[in-house]
């Protein structure tokens, strides 16, 4: 009897060992899983490079040349920052909490062999962070994705989506704004023409605009006209028309970049862009061939390609700026409003 009573107080310490095990396990499991961490401790000044490895194997490199990135492969290309900084911002800076480190739940969270991956470099080109891409959380369009940690096995939910930093360009992520947003221009307040007979400044002015005291109107203040001087005179621009051909400068895009050494054709006219803090940027136009044009952007010392129809539309005539325009505007129509 006693020999039973024993063993069954063995048996008995031993389920309670197992659970107690079962219950720590379970708790060490609840804590990984539910914990709230950074994918690494790095700081976004501390990027000098990234590489991007698409699923069909392309590679893209992009480096920080002081605080503006670039893409050397393709002329020194400018990159939008703000697709940088959500790229950044989504890896360094984003929560995570472990799912799995199995390696049969790969395929159900899309981290496969041929998987995007996302390298961050240091200035002296050491790995900083190496991550391969999975699915969305819940479809790619989601703000939210699987991660993993190229060389480990854990499987994370960063509450970010790193892929929607890129676009469908081959490179992507490229700024093909002959402005480039990296340079954080003003207002446009002045554009002055050169070997353009019709028009030879367009300015904004501030005026005041004084209308009593009219139920329901609004108050009183300054307003902005734009005045154009032609070859005949100087007149007032119907203000819409005029906003409509200096926002077409400002978001004026390239089709390609070229290597300036190979251009020999010249330039013969050109504007002055004058921003509301006195900057002065320089466009050329150049040759024409076919359906493309030539320019030049002083500021940055690249030149494009840009459809010839594009490039007509740099020299606006009376009609456009003295009448209303249709909708949508000529400008809206080669150079629609992209929300990038």
């Amino acid at each position: 009897m006693i020999r039973w009573l024993v063993a069954l107080a063995s048996v008995l310490a031993v389920l309670v060992l197992i659970e107690d095990y079962a219950v720590e396990r379970q708790r060490q499991h609840d804590a990984l899983h539910g914990t709230l961490r950074p994918l690494a401790t790095v700081s976004k000044a501390n990027v000098a490079g990234i590489v991007a490895v698409a699923g069909n194997g392309r590679i893209w490199r992009y480096i920080r040349v002081d605080s503006t990135w670039r893409y050397p492969a393709y002329f020194d290309a400018f990159v939008q920052p703000q697709r940088i900084d959500h790229l950044l911002n989504s890896l360094l800076q984003t929560s995570a909490s472990v799912v799995s480190s199995e390696s049969r739940d790969m395929q159900r969270y899309g981290l496969l062999p041929n998987s995007p991956t996302l390298t961050l470099r240091s200035p002296s080109n050491s790995t900083l962070l190496s991550i391969r891409l999975g699915r969305g959380v819940p479809d790619i369009r989601s703000a939210e994705s699987y991660v993993q940690l190229v060389g480990a096995d854990t499987i994370y939910h960063l509450h970010a989506n790193p892929a929607h930093a890129f676009d469908s360009g081959d490179p992507p992520m490229l700024d093909l704004r002959v402005r480039p947003r990296v340079l954080k221009r003003k207002a446009i307040n002045r554009i002055s023409f050169n070997g353009y007979s019709n028009l030879k400044t367009l300015y904004r002015e501030q005026r005041e605009m004084d209308i009593g005291s009219m139920p329901g109107a609004p108050p009183s203040g300054p307003i902005y006209a734009w005045i154009g001087a032609f070859a005949d005179g100087t007149r007032d621009c119907v203000t819409p028309s005029a906003y409509a051909y200096v926002s077409f400068l400002d978001r004026l895009s390239w089709s390609a970049l070229i290597d300036p050494t190979s251009y020999a054709e010249g330039f013969d006219r050109a504007l002055f862009i004058i921003d509301e803090d006195g900057a002065v940027d320089t466009l050329d136009v150049g040759a024409t061939t076919g359906k493309t044009t030539t320019l030049r952007y002083r500021t940055t010392g690249q030149m494009f390609t840009v459809p010839s129809m594009k490039a007509n539309l740099l020299f606006p005539g009376e009609d456009v700026l003295l009448d209303s325009l249709s909708k949508p505007d000529p400008y809206e129509q080669v150079e629609p409003y992209t929300p990038f």
